[in-house]
């Protein structure tokens, strides 16, 4: 299975989660450390322009995670999901929820509904994860955005 993420060029390859340990996010707390990345490259180039907060570097890259079709992911049924998971900003039982998957460190990533569209998802990856050595990541080529979405999105 192939993800995406898209990730300024100095962090693309970062496997720790460094960032979202350092910030926080929907699916985890500060100091938690998660990989967010979508299941399309559509997906995952509409979650990096709303957090992109107005400002889009121009160092982007498109990063393609390969994970064997083996691996042990968890595609959480909307009826498991926290009842305000969708909450902005981000809810403290989402949180809950994505920091007890990566404690109790069965699951190599879980696959969740995207905010922005419920119909696309995304997946967290825990970089604890046994399993996550086998798993590559890989710059697939620059990634810039159309400058006539980004002038739309900022209307």
């Amino acid at each position: 299975m192939d993800v995406w993420r898209i990730a300024k060029e100095c962090h693309a390859l970062d496997r720790l989660g460094t960032g979202a340990s350092r910030t926080g996010g929907r699916w985890n707390s500060i100091n938690v450390p998660v990989i967010y990345a979508g299941m399309s490259i559509e997906i995952a180039s509409f979650e990096k322009l709303v957090h992109a907060e107005g400002e889009l570097p121009n160092d982007l890259v498109l990063v393609k995670i390969e994970i064997p079709d083996n691996m042990n992911i968890w595609n959480v049924p909307d009826t498991e999901l926290p009842q305000n998971w969708a909450a902005l900003p981000s809810s403290a039982s989402a949180q809950a929820f994505g920091n007890k998957f990566v404690k109790d460190g069965v699951h190599l990533a879980i696959i969740v509904p995207s905010v922005i569209i419920p119909e696309a998802r995304n997946i967290i990856i825990n970089p604890n994860h046994e399993q996550w050595g086998r798993c590559s990541m890989t710059i697939n080529r620059n990634f810039i955005y159309d400058p006539r979405l980004v002038v739309s999105a900022a209307v």
